[in-house]
């Protein structure tokens, strides 16, 4: 996995490309969709943006973004207060990377209702059927990223600040987690066996992986020393490379 490795108030930011092995997504919404998103109450419209803004950083986790069986339709999730919402869509990496939500529901069952999926790949059938250079002007696409301003306030405000810190170590923890699990499996080792090698329990590890601990410097150092890799350096362009450990 390409990326780079800097340190910053003594947290790890880790960029790379995301798991589609392209370059960061953009998600926009069809007007059915952005009428579902406004009728729901404040806090799950941030809430579900969020997910989607997480998602676009290139963050693939199933319990937020996941391809719904033998479809080439994939579902946005959201579970905010005990309820679950659903946000249908497909992909377009041919003119932009983009993903297109088609509209979304409440989920009240279990199962995926087969009439939502079908009216997701209805429309992304006469999307590609007529899909040109003007196509997000015909359907009347709305960029995810529009609502920003919106549900936190204009860029600068402590509120839009704390969330796009919020989200920047989220993302970095996640992507940060995978280049572990990935060096660990290439390792064939266990969590636990990983854990030994350090001292830790493989409860720590499995957070780690998960993205769910922002990692230190030492021991970032501590672990993919662990992993065999045991130098890392900063790049930092015109300024030239820093070694980490």
């Amino acid at each position: 996995m390409r990326g780079c490795i800097v340190t910053w108030k003594h947290y790890i930011i880790f960029v790379s490309e995301n798991k589609m092995g392209i370059g960061k997504l953009k998600v926009v919404l069809t007007e059915e969709a952005q009428a579902f998103l406004d009728a729901q109450p404040f806090k799950a419209q941030q809430k579900i943006y969020y997910n989607i803004f997480k998602v676009e950083e290139g963050v693939m986790k199933v319990n937020i973004f996941k391809k719904l069986e033998n479809t080439d339709i994939w579902e946005f999730r959201t579970l905010y207060n005990g309820i679950s919402y659903r946000l249908f869509s497909f992909w377009d990496t041919e003119l932009d990377t983009l993903v297109i939500v088609t509209h979304g529901i409440v989920k009240k069952t279990q199962k995926t209702q087969s009439k939502e999926i079908a009216k997701a790949e209805e429309v992304r059938k006469e999307y590609f059927k007529t899909r040109d250079t003007s196509i997000m002007e015909q359907m009347k696409l709305i960029p995810a990223d529009d609502m920003k301003d919106k549900l936190w306030g204009k860029r600068g405000t402590p509120e839009r600040e704390a969330m796009e810190n919020q989200l920047k170590e989220e993302v970095n923890a996640y992507f940060v987690g995978e280049a572990i699990r990935k060096a660990r499996l290439a390792q064939k080792l266990t969590q636990e066996e990983l854990g030994e090698l350090i001292g830790v329990q493989r409860a720590q590890i499995s957070k780690l992986e998960k993205g769910k601990s922002v990692i230190t410097l030492p021991t970032m150092s501590r672990v993919f020393k662990a992993l065999g890799i045991a130098t890392a350096t900063l790049d930092l362009g015109i300024a030239g490379k820093i070694a980490l450990w």
